[in-house]
C-alpha cells in the first residue's frame, strides 16, 4: 500500500507540473502582447502553434491527479489541494487558449498601434499578468493573503476593460476610419479581462485549498480587501511589454 512519503512525492511532482504550466501560460502571455504591440506576425504565429504543447500539459496534469486519487485516496487536506489542482490546471489552459486568440488579433493591428495605444490595453495587460504570476506564487506558497490581492485586483481590470469598451465604442460611433481594427481591440480587450477572470479563479481555488473556504459568487468582506493599497489606475503603463514606435 503507497504510503504517506510517497503521496507527499507525489503531490510535490504535480506542483511542480501546475508550476510548469504557469510558466509556460505566462510566457505565451508575454509573447502574445508582444506581437501585438510590435505588430509581429511571426511572433503570434509562434503563440498559436505553442498552444498544442500547454494542452499536452494540461492532460499530463490531469492523468497525475487522477493517478493519485485512484492508489492513495487521499482525505482532509490532501483531497482538497487535488480538487483544487485540477480546477487551477483548467483555469491556466484556458489562459493559454487566450493569449492564442490574442495572437490571432495581430495580424489584423500590423498598421494600427498607435490605435492600441490611445486605449487602456497596454495596462490591463499590465495588471493581468500581474494577476497571473501573483496566482500561481499564492498556489505553490499557498499565501491565502496573495491570493486576495488578486481576487481585488480583478475589479480593477474590470474597470480598465469597460473603460476601454466605452473608448472604442465611441470612436465606431463618431465614424472613425478604422472601424474593423476597433473591432480586433475590442475582442483584446475582452481577452485581457478573460485572463484576469480565470486568475482570479485560480486565487479562489488557492483560497479553498487552504481555509476550506469558497469565495465563488460572493465578493470579499470588509477586512478582507486589499485593493486600498493598489496603485492608481490613471498611472501609466509599466513598459513591460515592449511597444512598436
Amino acid at each position: 500500500m503507497p504510503n504517506r512519503s510517497s503521496l507527499d512525492q507525489e503531490l510535490a511532482s504535480l506542483r511542480g507540473l501546475i508550476a510548469d504550466m504557469a510558466n509556460r501560460v505566462d510566457e505565451q502571455f508575454a509573447d502574445a502582447m508582444n506581437a501585438l504591440l510590435q505588430g509581429n506576425v511571426e511572433l503570434a504565429e509562434q503563440v498559436v502553434a505553442g498552444d498544442d504543447a500547454i494542452d499536452a500539459l494540461e492532460l499530463r496534469i490531469d492523468e497525475q491527479c487522477e493517478r493519485i486519487l485512484a492508489l492513495h485516496a487521499p482525505v482532509a487536506v490532501d483531497l482538497r489541494m487535488l480538487i483544487m489542482a485540477v480546477k487551477i490546471n483548467t483555469d491556466f489552459e484556458r489562459i493559454g487558449d487566450q493569449c492564442r486568440n490574442l495572437s490571432r488579433n495581430a495580424r489584423h493591428l500590423v498598421d494600427a498601434p498607435g490605435l492600441l495605444n490611445q486605449t487602456r490595453l497596454p495596462k490591463m495587460a499590465d495588471m493581468s499578468r500581474t494577476m497571473l504570476r501573483e496566482a500561481e506564487m499564492a498556489f505553490l506558497e499557498e499565501d491565502r493573503l496573495k491570493a486576495r490581492k488578486v481576487i481585488a485586483r480583478d475589479l480593477q481590470v474590470n474597470r480598465l476593460h469597460e473603460e476601454t469598451f466605452n473608448t472604442l465604442v465611441g470612436m465606431c460611433e463618431d465614424g472613425h476610419e478604422q472601424a474593423e481594427v476597433i473591432a480586433h481591440l475590442l475582442t483584446v480587450s475582452k481577452s485581457l479581462e478573460r485572463i484576469s477572470d480565470h486568475a482570479k479563479n485560480v486565487a479562489q481555488s488557492v483560497v479553498f485549498m487552504v481555509e476550506g473556504r469558497d469565495l465563488r459568487h460572493r465578493g470579499l468582506q470588509d477586512g478582507e480587501d486589499p485593493s486600498t493599497n493598489f496603485p492608481s489606475l490613471d498611472e501609466p503603463s509599466t513598459g513591460e511589454f515592449t511597444q512598436k514606435t
